[in-house]
This record gives structure tokens, C-alpha cells and sequence, in this order.
């Protein structure tokens, strides 16, 4: 049985022997042995049940059957090259469609706000943005590439990093003018927090290290969400305390709609962000487009 690298196509085989008018001529332009190209070729025969050439000392001339094939041989090498140039452009030209899958609050912060310069540096491609707090099945739900936050287990995925969550507390001035000191991390079982909450995580568990160490505290509220931008819209209205990656809080704090708190101590639990996308063999241009322009931006 020949190897994958003596193993090609018997009808393409079949085309060159009848261009090149030689056996061993065809499997030298194909790069597989003569003996390889005379077994494919016999394999070929008796599939058909009929002899595709006949044989003399100077020449090889089809059959009628074999004039018969070759129609279906030309159909088949166009057909190959027409992918050939597929799978080129893919990897080289920037184009199609794109799909990503991020979490909520950094789609509206970081990723949309960059479509519209990437679109006009990648015009021939169209962007699919789908917001969604959950990790998505890349492969089976066709995402090209995907923003993640937090430590990624063990797979097949390919990850860039973009940079790392810096969490602060904070809370309106509104809100403050009325609350009960807040001095340190104990202090926050008298405060109403805003707690980002989903389907398989609550955050209420606050720690934060200061000068004697770590300190954590379960906190509660009469807010949960699983939309870090709205829980931020909720801070800044004085609807409570927040922690929350300071990266999603814009210019909030420099506006002074919301106040940090707490400047002492240093919230514990930063998570790394990536762009992750699925390992392949060729990677298609847009998708390296992507990942190289977030990298560049964020």
C-alpha cells in the first residue's frame, strides 16, 4: 500500500499520464515513484472494470472508456485547483466573515469601540460580535476567535494575553454621603454591595491584603446582575459599593461619579484576559488580522 506522501488522487494520476504520454514521466512530475503510479493505476482499471490505455512499445493511446474518464479527470483537477487557490486566500487575503464571542462589559468597553478602525484597515471583511457571558463552544459553534477573562484550563485553544484585571472598590459620592464609614473590609457587612452574579458564579466573596494580610468577607446587596457594565450603571446612580475591574470603569473616577475606597488595602483576584482561538493547521488571515490588532490596541 503506498505511503500518504506516494498516495494522489488516480484521476489526476490518470490526466497526467495522458499529458505526459509516460508513466514514469507523470509520476515524476507528481512527485511519486513509477511502481506507485503503476499499482494507482491498476487500481484505478479494475474499480472501473476496463482498461483506460492501451499499451504499445512507443505510445499509450486512451480507450473509448478512457476518453470517457479523462472528461471526468480534467473535472476533477480543476476542481482541486479551484480549492488549492480557496485555501490560499484564506490564508493569505483578509477576508470574510469574523466571528467573535466576548463577555459583555468588555465587548461595549474594549472590543466594539475598535470594529470601525479594523473594518477600514480590513475592508473586505465582515465582523459577527457575539456578547455573551459564557465560554462558548468555538469548534462546534463556528467562532473564530473568543475574548476570555480568568486562568483557561488545559485545551486545545490557542491563547494570546491582553493584559491583566486590576480591581478596585468604589461607590458614588451620592451613596457615600449617606453610608456608614467604611474603614476597612469588615466594614462592607454594613454596606449594600452590587454583586455580579451568573448561572454558575456569585461573586460575593470580597479579599482584599492589607498590612495584617489577607482579609476576606462575603458581602450582600440588593443588587445582582450578570452584566459588569450595568452593575457599574447601578455604582454610579447610588445604588451601592462596587468591586470591579477598574479597566471597565473608563473615566468614572477621574469624572468623580464614582470614589475609590479603601486605597490601603489591595483588592486580591485580578484576572488575566486573552484572546483565544482554535489550533489548526492554517490559521485564516483574518483571524491573525484580529488577534494581531487587539494585541496592538489593547
Amino acid at each position: 500500500m503506498p505511503s500518504k506522501k506516494e498516495k494522489v488522487h488516480e484521476l489526476v494520476l490518470f490526466a497526467q499520464i495522458n499529458r505526459q504520454q509516460s508513466l514514469s514521466a507523470a509520476a515524476q512530475k507528481l512527485g511519486i515513484s513509477p511502481s506507485s503510479a503503476s499499482k494507482q493505476l491498476t487500481a484505478l482499471e479494475k474499480k472501473i472494470g476496463s482498461r483506460l490505455f492501451n499499451r504499445t512499445t512507443r505510445k499509450i493511446v486512451l480507450t473509448e472508456v478512457g476518453q470517457k474518464v479523462l472528461q471526468e479527470a480534467h473535472a476533477v483537477e480543476q476542481a482541486i485547483q479551484r480549492i488549492e487557490h480557496i485555501s490560499e486566500d484564506s490564508r493569505s487575503v483578509v477576508s470574510g466573515e469574523l466571528t467573535i464571542s466576548c463577555p459583555n462589559a468588555q465587548g461595549r468597553i474594549f472590543i466594539a469601540p475598535l470594529i470601525a478602525e479594523f473594518l477600514q484597515r480590513y475592508p473586505m471583511v465582515t465582523v459577527n460580535l457575539q456578547l455573551e457571558d459564557r465560554f462558548v463552544d468555538m469548534i462546534a459553534e463556528n467562532v473564530d476567535l473568543s475574548i476570555r477573562v480568568g486562568y483557561l484550563p488545559d485545551s486545545s485553544l490557542i491563547a494570546r494575553k491582553l493584559g491583566d484585571a486590576s480591581w478596585v472598590l468604589c461607590a458614588s459620592p451620592d451613596y457615600l454621603e449617606n453610608a456608614t464609614p467604611l474603614n476597612n473590609p469588615a466594614d462592607l457587612l454594613n454596606h449594600r454591595c452590587l454583586i455580579y452574579r451568573n448561572s454558575k458564579t456569585t461573586m460575593d466573596t470580597w479579599t482584599f491584603q492589607g498590612d495584617q494580610g489577607e482579609e476576606s468577607v462575603t458581602v450582600s446587596g440588593p443588587f445582582t446582575i450578570n452584566d459588569p457594565s450595568l452593575l457599574i450603571t447601578a455604582a454610579i446612580e447610588g445604588a451601592g459599593v462596587l468591586l470591579i475591574d477598574k479597566n471597565l470603569l473608563g473615566e468614572t473616577i477621574n469624572q468623580g461619579r464614582l470614589v475609590p475606597l479603601l486605597e490601603n488595602y489591595q483588592a486580591v483576584g485580578g484576572l488575566p484576559t486573552y484572546v483565544v482561538y482554535p489550533e489548526k493547521e492554517f490559521i485564516p488571515a483574518k483571524t491573525k488580522a484580529m488577534v494581531n490588532f487587539l494585541l496592538e490596541k489593547i
